[in-house]
C-alpha cells in the first residue's frame, strides 16, 4: 500500500512537472515574438504591451509555484506514508539568515523587517524546507503589509512545539479573510494588482505539513496579520 501511494504521489508530481516544461517552452517563444514587436509599436500601443507582458510574467510564476507545490505534497505524503522524520534545525539560525535575506527587500519596498535573535529553538524540520517557507511567509508579508509597515519575526518554544512566527503591522485580514488564507489560488480582493499566484502559502502549509505541523492566521493586535508555523520540538543528537 505504502509503495502503491509513493508512486500515485510520484507521478503526480511528474505530471505537473513534464506539463510546466511544455507550456514554459512555448511561453518563452511567445515572449521573444512579443519582444521583437516593441520596437515597431506606437507610443500609444505602450499600455497594451506592459500589460501583455505582464501577464506572460504572471503565467510564468504560476508554472513554477505549481511545480513547487507539486514538489511540497509529494514530500509531505512520501513522509505520511513513511513515517519518516527528517533531522531537525535550528529555527532561530535559519530565521536570521532569511532576514538578512529580505532584508533589502524591505528596505526597497519601505517596510521594516525586525528579528531579535535569542536561544537555538530547534524544530523537526529541514533547514532548506524551513527557510523556504520563511521566505514564503516573509515575502507576502512585505507585498501586503505595505509601504510605512513594520515586519517582525521571532521564534520561541511553547510545550512540545517550536513555534517560528512572523507578523505585521499593516491592514491585515478580517475574519472571512483568515479563514480562506492559505487555500490555493485565493488572494483579497484588496490584493488583485499585487503580483502573485496565491499558491504561497499553500506550499507553505504542506511543506509543514508533512513534518506533523500547522500553519496558523490570525489577526495581530491592533491591526495586521500573524503568521504562526508550529511544529514538533526537534531533538539535539
Amino acid at each position: 500500500m505504502a509503495d502503491a501511494v509513493s508512486t500515485a504521489l510520484e507521478q503526480q508530481r511528474r505530471l505537473v512537472a513534464d506539463t510546466s516544461h511544455q507550456l514554459r517552452n512555448p511561453l518563452a517563444a511567445l515572449r521573444l515574438r512579443i519582444d521583437s514587436l516593441q520596437p515597431h509599436l506606437r507610443a500609444s500601443a505602450g499600455r497594451t504591451y506592459t500589460g501583455v507582458t505582464a501577464e506572460l510574467e504572471r503565467m510564468e510564476h504560476l508554472l513554477d509555484d505549481l511545480l513547487t507545490l507539486a514538489n511540497a505534497e509529494h514530500r509531505a505524503g512520501e513522509l505520511a506514508v513513511t513515517k519518516a522524520r527528517a533531522s531537525c534545525c535550528d529555527a532561530t539560525a535559519v530565521a536570521a539568515a532569511q532576514v538578512r535575506l529580505w532584508q533589502p527587500v524591505a528596505e526597497q519596498a519601505g517596510v521594516r523587517l525586525e528579528f531579535a535573535p535569542g536561544p537555538a529553538v530547534l524544530m523537526a524540520c529541514p533547514e532548506g524546507e524551513l527557510a523556504q517557507v520563511a521566505g514564503i511567509l516573509f515575502d507576502n508579508a512585505i507585498k501586503y503589509a505595505g509601504s510605512g509597515a513594520r515586519v517582525e519575526a521571532r521564534c520561541v518554544t511553547e510545550g512540545a512545539d517550536a513555534v517560528f512566527e512572523v507578523e505585521d503591522d499593516g491592514p491585515g485580514l478580517d475574519s472571512g479573510e483568515l479563514s480562506r488564507a492559505g487555500t490555493r489560488f485565493w488572494r483579497s480582493e484588496r490584493h488583485r494588482e499585487v503580483r502573485g499566484s496565491g499558491l504561497g502559502l499553500a506550499i507553505a502549509e504542506r511543506l509543514v505539513a508533512g513534518h506533523a505541523g500547522h500553519v496558523a492566521f490570525t489577526a495581530a493586535e491592533p491591526h495586521g496579520l500573524r503568521v504562526r508555523v508550529v511544529l514538533p520540538k526537534g531533538h539535539a543528537v
